[in-house]
């Protein structure tokens, strides 16, 4: 063993014990000293403090009987008697808190509660008087006091009580009186409402009939008198046209001017005549007729003025003389004085009959409605004012019952004024109204506040037992206060002689201070000494030493020396154990080295072995261990240069000055800044671009003493290849995306998926058709260029394509201006949605188009295009159609066709559905019928219906006109129509009510 320290077979305890008597070789006592062991020797100390700790424990023992003697005296004789007199203030403030509760009692059983509950603390503070009379020994001459005060108190509260059984009482008839007030108050609504409406009834009755008679005098004088004198007016001004007309007629030289004049001549002529035949038979004498003929027949008959003139202004006849122009002006002038002479007195005396029917028609109608308002008016004023007052007086009734003293007086005298109110418009209702039931319970409210049963007197009852009771009240809170007194002179008493115990345990307490604290003092003197001249030097610095050699042996120094070993205790033993144990610790440490030396040379060799470049970095980022993969495949210039203790960073900061990463030589600093953050911070392996070409895939993880372990592949030629299959996918995907857009969105990814094959085959599914082209297409084509009609085709399908997508829709084809579009295969929403969807899809291209139109126009487009759609729900034939070298994915039968007769059938603008669609839609889409239609290929008629629009969009709004009649086609959507157009369609139905107007 090293340094000498041999030691034998441990001995006996018996024999360790002998030898502690026995002196060291060299004669001196040995280390340990004296005849006892380590344990004598710390129990000769621990005795010492022990009995030094038992004085003081007598000590304390005597201080503290004395306490308790003191304790005693306060707890048996002061505290109870102190508790008792709290325990009694507690009471009194209870019964003085729960007297105004009793106050507050609102029914008989309340108040008996709360009755009981004072009786209760009552009998309960008698019982405190009496214990604290037997059990204290303060207050002997407070008691009598207490007993009398407590006397007092019940009798007051008994006063309490009757007053408030008493008002108990007045308030419970009050609130009867309420409730039956509340009950003729209802009864007597019940009884005037139906009178008051029957008032309002026979007034507005009234009105109504008298502004129907003074309607139909209007009416008739309108009609009569009014249009006796528009028609004699309308006469005179025509025939005033005619004369005019003539005479213009005589001075004309030019033929073609003739013509017009005679035009016009005829028309005045059959409106005098209209006027004529419209008038009454009493104003169309016959010598108003003949008047009127006289003037026509110069130019009506078949030598007319105007035959006459035709001829001369012909050459036919010699032209007219002046003298012949002088008799046709003055016969023309003959004929217009007579017919004024005639037409005059009937216009001014069909005026003055006008006058005086207007008159009569006033004076009747102010006679109506003064009758009126002097019969119905008065009465309806009268219920109406008698139900307001009664309302007042129910009103004033409640507010009463409610109401202070100072408040009771002015209310009875508005309710004295308010029956004087009622009495009088009772007695002035008419006698044709019934009011017999009204009048009854009116009276019968009123009496509600009269007498000594009334509301007022029972209310000033009830508010002097209130103000009784609450003088009740003031003098049970004077008593209560007189033994609040009392009692606190009881509470003071015993504070006094709990003080004067308390001072004799203080004095007691600082007795035994004095003592504690010398007793105290020599123990810790005591146990310092036995610490400072014993246990220091003999026990605790041999430990101490002993230990710091067990803290190095643990800390791997093996050339230790062991301090104690030459003791004969329990020390010199436990010295004698650490030496065998750092013997036996030297001879595992040069064991351990050797095999630690075995397996760095193992570990190395594994290392070495490992095909993909491998690293060990410490907590520090210090190079533990590499292979020499890691030098060659990372830093083949530097590889001398890499070795274990170099930092992370320096290493990748030479690559990076060398040009090894190609990752870093746009940005250096700041890729290397992200190469430490992701050593440090492992977060899954990435790439990494080397200068010479090649890729590395870097893998990194953090030990669990902090260090990195890396791992790096070479995968150059999984990258190339990579790349290579990244261009052919580019390739393809160039080429699919083509292919694309020769087929439907649905119908392309159905097949690029894999949910649909590429083969010939069909199925039988519900769909939803949609047919629709451009009115008049060819008439647009014929009038435009190639290019023009090529950028308008391509730009319509263009954007009504993109609302097909937006919808879900599958377009079939495009057949030159014609769209063919279905809902439900590949894809459906279910049947209901996919119709729901295409007639919206509908509705939105409509809009579109309309939109469209308007920059067509400003285009240069004269006649803007319109669309025909036709919508056909119902089972079809979908999948792929043709040969195993070519096919097309289409829909065919008789669902399909339907959908493209109801196009033909709709007129431009129009969305025509079947009805199997208009079933699914209806909810959603406003939709008007248009009737049944013959198709070909349909042997039956078809059902269809006109799509408006969304209902939440058209339902308030002006719905489109579609008439067609045997004479008369009128199809108008007055919504869509703009201003311009709005203005023409007025004129031109004006137009044409003008003319039916002349035919009727």
């Amino acid at each position: 063993m090293q340094n000498g320290d041999e030691a034998g077979p441990a001995r006996p305890a018996d024999d360790a014990g002998e030898k502690d008597n026995q002196p060291a070789p060299d004669g001196r006592q040995p280390a340990g000293g004296g005849r006892f062991g380590l344990k004598a020797r710390l129990l000769l100390a621990l005795s010492s403090l022990a009995l030094l700790t038992a004085v003081a424990g007598a000590t304390a023992f005597y201080v503290f009987g004395d306490i308790g003697r003191a304790v005693t005296e306060v707890t048996q004789e002061s505290l109870p008697g102190m508790v008792t007199a709290l325990e009694l203030a507690e009471k009194s403030n209870e019964i003085a808190i729960a007297a105004p509760a009793l106050i507050a009692s609102q029914s008989q059983e309340d108040r008996v509660s709360r009755r009981a509950q004072l009786q209760l603390r009552t009998r309960e503070l008698t019982a405190l008087i009496e214990k604290l009379e037997t059990g204290s020994a303060i207050g002997t001459g407070s008691t009598e006091r207490l007993r009398a005060l407590r006397g007092q108190l019940s009798e007051r509260l008994d006063a309490l009580d009757i007053v408030i059984q008493r008002r108990i009482d007045m308030q419970t008839r009050r609130q009867s009186r309420l409730e039956e007030l509340a009950r003729l108050h209802t009864e007597f609504l019940n009884a005037a409402e139906p009178l008051v409406d029957d008032a309002y009834f026979d007034l507005i009755i009234s009105g109504e009939r008298i502004t129907a008679q003074e309607t139909d005098a209007i009416t008739r004088l309108v009609e009569g008198g009014v249009g006796r004198v528009d028609r004699l007016l309308t006469l005179r001004a025509e025939a005033n046209l005619a004369s005019g007309l003539l005479a213009e007629a005589v001075q004309v030289d030019d033929h073609a001017l003739l013509q017009p004049i005679g035009e016009r001549f005829l028309a005045a002529a059959a409106a005098i005549e209209r006027s004529l035949g419209q008038l009454p038979a009493e104003i169309a004498a016959p010598e108003l007729s003949r008047a009127v003929a006289s003037l026509l027949v110069i130019g009506q008959d078949e030598g007319s003025l105007f035959a006459q003139r035709a001829e001369e202004l012909k050459g036919r006849q010699d032209g007219q003389g002046l003298a012949a122009r002088d008799r046709r002006l003055a016969r023309i002038k003959r004929a217009h004085e007579r017919l004024e002479q005639v037409v005059i007195p009937l216009i001014d005396d069909a005026a003055f009959d006008l006058v005086l029917t207007t008159e009569r028609v006033t004076r009747e109608s102010r006679k109506s409605l003064t009758r009126l308002i002097d019969v119905g008016a008065q009465s309806l004023h009268v219920l109406l004012t008698t139900r307001g007052e009664a309302n007042l007086a129910a009103g004033l009734l409640n507010q009463a019952a409610a109401s202070t003293a100072e408040q009771l007086q002015p209310l009875r005298e508005r309710f004295n004024a308010a029956e004087g109110r009622i009495t009088r418009m009772l007695r002035d209702l008419p006698q044709t109204v019934e009011a017999g039931e009204m009048r009854d319970t009116a009276m019968s409210l009123l009496e509600m506040g009269k007498g000594n049963d009334g509301v007022f007197t029972l209310r000033r009852q009830e508010l002097d037992e209130t103000a009784r009771a609450q003088s009740a009240l003031q003098v049970s809170r004077g008593v209560t206060e007189r033994m609040g007194n009392e009692v606190a002179a009881l509470v003071g008493a015993a504070r006094a002689e709990s003080r004067a115990a308390a001072a004799r345990s203080a004095e007691a307490i600082g007795g035994g201070k004095l003592v504690m604290i010398l007793l105290t003092g020599m123990s810790v003197v005591g146990a310092g000494a036995v610490m400072a001249f014993y246990v220091g030097p003999r026990i605790v610095r041999p430990i101490e030493r002993i230990t710091e050699a067990m803290a190095d042996l643990a800390g791997g120094d093996t050339s230790v020396d062991i301090p104690g070993r030459e003791r004969h205790d329990e020390l010199g033993r436990m010295a004698s154990a650490l030496g065998v144990f750092r013997d036996t610790a030297i001879e595992v440490q040069e064991s351990n080295l050797r095999e630690i030396r075995e397996m760095r040379r193992r570990l190395s060799d594994a290392i070495e072995s490992i095909s993909e470049a491998f690293s060990l970095y410490d907590s520090d980022d210090r190079l533990v261990v590499c292979n020499s993969k890691y030098r060659s495949l990372l830093y083949p210039e530097i590889a001398d240069e890499i070795v274990p203790g170099m930092t992370f960073e320096a290493i990748v900061r030479r690559a990076v000055e060398r040009g090894f990463i190609q990752d870093a030589q746009e940005d250096p600093e700041g890729w290397l800044a992200g190469r430490l953050e992701r050593h440090r911070n492992p977060k899954g392996p990435h790439i990494q671009q080397r200068g010479d070409g090649r890729w590395i895939l870097v893998s990194e993880r953090k030990t669990d003493d902090g260090g990195t372990v890396a791992v790096y592949s070479d995968i150059t030629e999984l990258k190339q290849r990579e790349q290579e299959l990244s261009e052919k996918s580019n390739t393809l995907e160039q080429l699919s995306n083509q292919l694309a857009k020769y087929l439907s969105p649905q119908v392309y990814e159905s097949i690029f998926t894999g949910r649909q094959e590429v083969k010939v085959a069909s199925r039988r599914k519900k769909l939803t058709v949609f047919f629709s082209d451009i009115a008049g297409f060819t008439e647009t084509a014929d009038r435009l260029e190639s290019e023009e009609l090529t950028e308008l085709l391509n730009r319509y399908l263009t954007e009504m394509s993109k609302i097909a997508l937006a919808h879900g829709a599958t377009i079939d084809k495009y057949v030159g201006d014609a769209i063919v579009i279905f809902f439900g295969d590949p894809e459906t929403k279910g049947v209901k949605e996919d119709a729901l969807a295409c007639v919206q899809m509908a509705i939105e291209m409509r809009a579109r188009l309309a939109e469209l139109q308007a920059e067509w126009r400003e285009s240069g487009l004269e006649k803007p295009l319109q669309c025909r759609i036709g919508i056909n729900t119902g089972f079809c034939t979908v999948g792929n159609f043709g040969s195993e070298d070519r096919m097309d994915y289409t829909i065919i039968g008789g669902g399909v066709n339907l959908a493209s007769r109801l196009e033909s059938a709709a007129t431009p603008g129009e969305i025509l559905i079947s009805y199997e669609t208009y079933a699914l839609v209806k909810d959603e889409i406003r939709c008007e019928e248009k009737g049944r239609v013959e198709v070909k290929g349909i042997a039956y008629p078809v059902a269809t219906y006109q799509v408006v629009g969304p209902r939440q969009d058209v339902d308030g709004q002006a719905q489109p006109m579609h008439e067609d009649l045997s004479h008369l086609k009128l199809s108008a959507d007055f919504e869509r129509m703009s201003e311009h157009e709005r203005a023409q369609a007025e004129r031109v139905l004006r137009d044409a009510l003008a003319r039916i107007t002349q035919l009727e």
